[in-house]
């Protein structure tokens, strides 16, 4: 049984419930690509008539949820985690530097762009624990990205149906897109924060 046979069992025989697990977990960082599940939960999700409002809330307070936990491990375990982490899953290393770099330089912003471009995501409440950012802001900052990360995906399913070939299209454009504004704000706050940079690589 493939991954979008399990979950449309799962959804089926669970209904909200399996919605709520499935997006905690992604959130969690347990490897669930939200590429592939938050689609098929808008899909399974106007085949059974549910509320494409419901689903989104409830994926918000799961991913919210999720995001959480992993916050709160990176707080409580600081860079045991990230080297734990690293050492386990090698390829994973520069990515993590990267984003620990960046959420401890730009922590708000950080926050909320990493939540709209697909790897940085994955690391991204882990080391907002790791680097101690106050849990206000953090929440706040996921909420804005979670719901439009959630709205953008959950309503390709949705509206769009079982075209995964136009589905894949359209995610592969976006990420072009957000990988693009992402690099472009990176550049520009690298300029205007220059001389803060150099004496951090000193």
């Amino acid at each position: 049984m493939d991954l979008q046979e399990t979950i449309r069992t799962f959804i089926i025989h669970y209904g909200m419930i399996s919605v709520f697990v499935l997006v905690l977990l992604e959130y969690a960082s347990v490897p669930l690509p939200s590429e592939v599940v938050l689609p098929f939960i808008g899909i399974i999700g106007a085949l059974h008539g549910i509320s494409f409002f419901k689903i989104l809330i409830i994926s918000l307070i799961a991913g919210l949820l999720g995001s959480i936990i992993t916050y709160a491990i990176g707080y409580i375990f600081g860079m045991r985690v990230l080297t734990f982490v690293g050492n386990k899953f090698p390829r994973t290393r520069k990515a993590i530097e990267a984003s620990y770099k960046w959420i401890e330089k730009y922590d708000k912003g950080a926050t909320f762009i990493s939540r709209l471009v697909p790897l940085a995501r994955t690391f991204i409440s882990l080391i907002a624990g790791v680097v101690k950012m106050k849990p206000v802001p953090f929440i706040a900052y996921s909420t804005i990205g979670i719901v439009i990360w959630n709205s953008i995906l959950i309503g390709l399913g949705f509206f769009l149906g079982n075209n995964t070939a136009l589905i894949n299209t359209i995610l592969h454009r976006y990420t072009l897109v957000v990988g693009g504004f992402a690099i472009l704000v990176i550049i520009v706050l690298v300029l205007k924060n220059r001389k803060k940079l150099i004496e951090l690589f000193k």
